[in-house]
């Protein structure tokens, strides 16, 4: 995953320009975005971390975890460095995904989705190159339920993505982000709350030690879907 100057450049122009103008009024003055669990954060390494969250936008939640470490927190923009994962169907609908894109965005064409369909195709392997480039290299803001529809499951593969690039998995759950949507994904209400809460990292190490087993996966990703997913 190369980045350019100008890639640089348009990223950290975007973080302060959002950040202190758009995502400090929206987020803190017109409606209330809270974290909870930010002691977490200190203990982290710069890299090598990954933090699977809940879906409930496409982007909102991603702009809220730039403005979170690098506005609130004052975290130096390259350290760590803070990418989220996306389909490549959503950032290429308009010119807004496409500079959010140069944000940090690492873009991955879905295997089961794509435009609000079910679909069958095989897994894309260049997409997942560049996601375990991005927790190799710093911080990923990944979904792993891979939509923001309600009550979709957590998808199988990730029990596989940890135990190849042996991250720290930080559990995230976010919580009144769809509140926040005017109409279908933009958002634009005023007068909401919602919450980002970190959990502690899970405790992975037998997981990572032994040899990738499925039942193993399966019991991971059930014990993440307690922590993240909304009640049945």
């Amino acid at each position: 995953m190369i980045e350019t100057s100008f890639d640089r450049l348009v990223r950290r122009a975007m973080i302060l320009g959002i950040g202190n103008f758009a995502t400090r009024v929206y987020f803190r003055w017109l409606n209330s975005v809270k974290a909870e669990g930010v002691d977490v954060l200190k203990a982290l390494p710069r890299k090598n971390v990954i933090f699977l969250s809940n879906h409930q936008t496409y982007f909102t939640e991603a702009i809220a975890f730039y403005d979170l470490f690098y506005i609130v927190h004052d975290m130096p923009y390259e350290d760590p460095h803070l990418r989220f994962s996306a389909a490549s169907e959503t950032m290429g609908k308009n010119l807004l995904t496409k500079f959010l894109t140069y944000s940090g965005g690492v873009t991955f064409r879905r295997s089961f989705r794509e435009a609000g369909q079910e679909v069958k195709r095989p897994v894309d392997l260049e997409g997942v190159s560049k996601i375990e480039e991005a927790i190799a290299t710093g911080w990923l803001l990944h979904f792993p339920t891979g939509t923001t529809q309600k009550n979709a499951p957590i998808r199988p593969g990730i029990a596989q993505l940890l135990h190849r690039t042996k991250a720290i998995a930080v559990p995230v759950r976010v919580d009144g982000f769809r509140d926040l949507l005017l109409h279908k994904q933009f958002p634009g209400r005023i007068g909401k709350d919602a919450t980002i809460r970190f959990f502690p990292p899970m405790d992975l190490d037998a997981f990572y030690a032994a040899p990738f087993d499925k039942e193993k996966g399966r019991e991971l990703i059930e014990t993440l879907g307690k922590i993240i997913l909304d009640p049945a």
